[in-house]
């Protein structure tokens, strides 16, 4: 296992490119069992959850051959797989999406628990209660889920907003036999990627309404080449940085309108936002300014930036309040983020954050992900050193996360345990 030394103190300035986004690369690289042909994918992440993803599909015998820098080709033609292994199974959440993706050509699917990022309940039941309402044949056990059948049109209306469900209803609808209709679904920019991606291939999908996704089955898809849309979420855990260190960064090859729905945020924090094509700015100086936000579904504030936001709060001149009613237990990290002096209280699915004029080094551990992002931001902003252990944990959503932060001057290199 590895850990990340951060030197902190050092006022981030610099320009940083924009990776593929994880959540639109993982559900595509899933949806590559859905076709006959091969399919040939640009911009990919250069991170350990598409790792997981590509070595999941070749368990299932689809063949992937690397021809470039974030280029790949998958050939499904001969996958036949339909029982993924445990172990590949719990290292990645999105293996969920073989439910949806699996049915439609290879007829059923076996997908032990899967694993990811452990921050609370994150139950399944929409997943299977879509899959379930296109006459799929579904069953659960503490072992894991059984999906078979050929998926059949129908009308789904999501009893609340799910990007996971969503995704797993589009896939499972555009090889069914005749029209589904959904409502209520999720409009994240990676949700749409998808849809984009599908659409190359020949699926026939139309969104006559935010939220409202129509989709004719067809009987196959056709081989595409596609480029993955940007990170959103690495967007803005940039963007927080900077605001942290009282820095200036821009953001290259990435679409502002992504971020356009959330800027205002960065803005009553202090910070000036400047929207270019292809590019996004934020500068601040002085301390950030205190924010009351909630999470909530696209175009709202995303929970995957809640951490990160949450951080930035304890460097704010005076009180704020960030609440998650997505995801309520996702404040475990705080603990870790007390360590270096911060003052939060948790209350139920919210934080409560008294601002402090500095934060201290100290040593830390990674509960998930995007915590680790935030404990990034704590060390960056802390003069001294500060040891962030579980660094394998952002490797799973940030690609080149040490060349790009050394590129905007921070300090920062990864040691081994022990080392």
């Amino acid at each position: 296992m590895k850990k990340l030394v951060v030197t902190g103190g050092e006022r981030l300035a610099g320009e940083v490119v924009i990776h593929g986004s994880k959540n639109a690369a993982l559900p595509i690289l899933f949806s590559s069992l859905l076709f006959s042909e091969p399919i040939e994918l640009s911009n990919l992440p250069a991170i350990t959850d598409v790792s997981a993803a590509l070595s999941l599909l070749s368990s299932l015998g689809v063949k992937a051959n690397v021809t470039g820098r974030g280029r790949i080709l998958l050939d499904p033609t001969s996958a036949d797989g339909r029982t993924v292994p445990p172990s590949l199974s719990g290292a990645l959440r999105g293996s969920l999406y073989l439910l949806g993706a699996a049915p439609g050509r290879l007829g059923e699917i076996f997908l032990p628990r899967p694993g990811g990022c452990n921050f609370g309940a994150r139950p399944i039941d929409l997943h299977l209660a879509v899959l379930g309402a296109m006459g799929l044949s579904v069953s659960e056990d503490e072992e894991g889920v059984f999906v078979r059948g050929c998926p059949k049109g129908a009308f789904y209306r999501f009893p609340t907003v799910s990007v996971g469900a969503t995704v797993n209803a589009i896939l499972a609808a555009v090889l069914a036999d005749g029209r589904t209709v959904l409502t209520g679904g999720a409009r994240e920019p990676h949700v749409l990627d998808l849809v984009a991606f599908l659409r190359k291939a020949g699926a026939r999908i139309s969104l006559p309404a935010p939220g409202v996704f129509v989709i004719d089955g067809v009987r196959r898809l056709h081989g595409a080449s596609y480029r993955i849309c940007p990170d959103m979420i690495e967007a803005g855990t940039y963007l927080t940085f900077a605001a942290a260190t009282g820095g200036e960064v821009t953001l290259r090859a990435f679409p502002p309108e992504q971020l356009a729905p959330i800027l205002p945020l960065f803005e009553r924090l202090g910070a000036r936002v400047g929207a270019g094509v292809g590019s996004l700015s934020l500068s601040v100086s002085g301390r950030p300014r205190p924010v009351s936000v909630a999470t909530a579904p696209y175009p709202g504030f995303p929970t995957d930036l809640q951490p990160q936001l949450t951080a930035l709060a304890c460097l704010a001149d005076g009180e704020s309040v960030i609440a998650d009613p997505i995801f309520p237990t996702r404040f475990g990290y705080v603990p870790e983020l007390k360590r270096t002096g911060a003052e939060i209280a948790v209350g139920d699915g919210f934080a409560r954050i008294t601002g402090v004029p500095w934060l201290s080094p100290a040593e830390t551990i990674a509960p998930d992900l995007r915590a680790g992002a935030a404990l990034t931001l704590a060390a960056l902003a802390a003069e001294g050193e500060s040891v962030i252990s579980r660094f394998d944990l952002i490797e799973r959503g940030y690609a080149d996360y040490v060349g790009n932060l050394t590129a905007l001057g921070a300090r920062v290199r990864t040691v081994s345990d022990g080392a």
